[in-house]
């Protein structure tokens, strides 16, 4: 065999084996993930979207299709623990334009552009929140958040101590279905959208166990390790638009 041959070898490997050139010819179409998982594809992994919903742009993205049976999700923030003190991470609600390696997903240091987030609420009617995603076994259910567009709009979102109505809502094993919860963002004071985890303003009030002041689905001025997303400097925060089909 020549080096030719060995070289055309190693180029079918790579685009058969790397998640993005191994997807990114399947749908020009495609404008999230809820896209792919309606044509049938149920693998997790990366997927390339047209861009902004136009031209012949297109951007990869992380798609979840595995973790929650009949629905599909695209990564749209993901950030570990030991990168909280970041702008975008801490001091920016997704209102403001702050993107993190936009072309790149990835779980430690990522978030979209507003554009891209704005798009891609156009093809999404649900908003989640999950905790250390990549671990593996995922615990989807523990430390989670998910919520409809049309009752809180996480992309708009600014305000104090709000009660919002959420689908499901998990901090350290408190929980509850179809009830409010508490959030905060702002831009002025420069506040990541967040839960106060000892908030009681709400129906869900995951007081107990909780740290004085503690935080929780981001901002991290106050932690407490028993929250999987704060559980270690490597844990991840993990924001996905997608919906139910």
């Amino acid at each position: 065999m020549n080096q030719f041959q060995v070289l055309i070898l190693a180029l079918i490997f790579v685009c058969q084996t790397h998640p993005t050139l191994a997807r990114s010819h399947r749908d020009a179409l495609a404008r999230s993930c809820l896209d792919y998982f309606k044509k049938g594809y149920q693998t997790s992994g990366y997927y390339q979207i047209k861009s902004d919903g136009a031209g012949n742009s297109f951007q990869t993205v992380f798609c979840d299709m595995e973790s929650e049976p009949g629905s599909a999700w695209t990564l749209v923030e993901s950030f570990a623990l030991k990168n909280k003190a970041m702008p975008a991470f801490s001091k920016r609600p997704l209102k403001i334009n702050a993107p993190v390696l936009p072309k790149t997903p990835n779980w430690n240091l990522y978030r979209m552009s507003l554009s891209q987030m704005n798009d891609l609420k156009k093809q999404s009617t649900h908003w989640r929140v999950t905790c250390d995603f990549q671990a593996k076994p995922v615990h989807i259910y523990r430390d989670y958040a998910v919520a409809r567009f049309k009752n809180f709009d996480v992309v708009t979102f600014e305000g104090s101590n709000v009660c919002k109505l959420m689908k499901y809502i998990n901090v350290r094993g408190h929980q509850c279905a179809e009830c409010t919860a508490s959030w905060f963002a702002y831009v002025n004071r420069e506040n990541a959208l967040h839960i106060d985890g000892p908030s009681t303003g709400c129906q869900f009030t995951p007081g107990g166990g909780a740290v004085s002041s503690e935080d929780n689905f981001g901002y991290y001025l106050d932690t407490n390790k028993n929250f999987r997303c704060t559980s270690s400097p490597d844990a991840t925060t993990n924001f996905w638009f997608g919906g139910y089909f």
